[in-house]
């Protein structure tokens, strides 16, 4: 894997209210989080990225408001039609 370095303000871990051992894994949820939302990683590949279990990643994200599944309007209405 490859290690990422970050300068950040002394003062992050009192803003995020997160102990400074924790600030580290704070910071890759975010950006994980981010990108899956962005659609540029998959779930599997944003918890990875998170240093999670891909079950544990979508349970948080599940936690914030943020939808592991989007359907196409279309699949649905073709599976209505299909299940009779």
């Amino acid at each position: 894997m490859t290690i990422v370095a970050l300068t950040v303000p002394d003062d992050l871990c009192t803003a995020l209210h997160v102990p400074a051992e924790r600030l580290a894994s704070e910071i890759a949820f975010a950006a994980a989080v981010r990108l899956y939302e962005e659609g540029r990683v998959s779930l599997a590949k944003a918890a990875e990225i998170a240093s999670m279990e891909r079950f544990s990643f979508a349970a948080r994200l599940a936690e914030a408001g943020i939808a592991t599944a989007a359907f196409d309007p279309a699949d649905a209405d073709a599976a209505k039609t299909a299940a009779g």
